[in-house]
């Protein structure tokens, strides 16, 4: 009988880059399950537990902290070691009263502690924006999580900052002039600068942005920025210590 399904363990050797993981230690890693990120862009739960937040020494001490329920993942628990993990995501251990958000950096996802009030926060870009039955509005995001709602009035590109696990809107944030942007891949990836402008795209060429970083001036494409906050700061903790 052949397997219904692909093997969720990938070999260390092969792991994306980004991943902050030890190669030569063991020869295989938990493979993220398929999901809204790229296994370039996310983790495995399990591995993030072991080798970005040191929470624990090995997979097998992380299936049994799962299978406790002793983690939420945006405030939900999740007991799978292969649930995928990615930008802005926020892990718990209430138990511990650990929380670490995933935020971008120059070699890929890092994991920076926060608080319990900031646990309760998320940052979510928003990438699809349509009408559906009886003339609602439905947003799509970065994370995989839909929305409907009639009232926010933005655009793809646009940001918003929600509760979780509940999904309330708290505030939401342009993609424009004036906006705190972050940028999420490339060489600057996790340095935040003021946007100056945004030049619309073309069926030829991308839409692109230019922000003032603390090393000067650059244009970047749309897609690797994420508006943070409205003003100066950002609108809640995505900064590495």
């Amino acid at each position: 009988m052949g397997k219904k399904s692909g093997s969720n363990r990938l070999k260390r050797l092969s792991a994306p880059k980004s991943w902050d993981i030890q190669r030569k230690a063991h020869r295989f890693a938990t493979k993220p399950s398929p999901g809204p990120y790229s296994i370039y862009n996310s983790y495995s739960l399990g591995v993030a537990m072991r080798d970005l937040m040191k929470l624990v020494l090995n997979a097998r001490e992380a299936e049994k902290v799962l299978y406790d329920s002793q983690v939420l993942v945006d405030g939900v628990p999740r007991k799978d070691p292969s649930f995928p993990v990615g930008l802005f995501n926020v892990i718990e251990v209430p138990k511990e009263g650990t929380a670490f958000r995933l935020i971008p950096s120059r070699d890929g996802l890092d994991a920076r502690k926060v608080s319990k009030e900031q646990a309760k926060l998320k940052l979510c870009m928003i990438k699809s924006k349509s009408k559906i039955d009886g003339g609602h509005i439905q947003y799509g995001f970065h994370d995989g999580r839909s929305m409907r709602n009639d009232t926010l009035a933005l655009s793809p590109g646009d940001s918003v900052v929600i509760k979780v696990p509940e999904q309330a809107v708290v505030s939401s944030i342009k993609l424009s002039k004036g906006s705190l942007g972050m940028i999420i891949s490339g060489e600057k990836a996790g340095q935040m600068g003021k946007i100056t402008d945004v030049k619309k795209g073309t069926a030829s060429k991308e839409k692109m942005v230019a922000i003032s970083l603390p090393g000067g001036d650059t244009e970047l494409p749309a897609r690797m920025i994420f508006p943070v906050g409205a003003s100066d700061a950002p609108a809640i903790e995505v900064q590495a210590r």
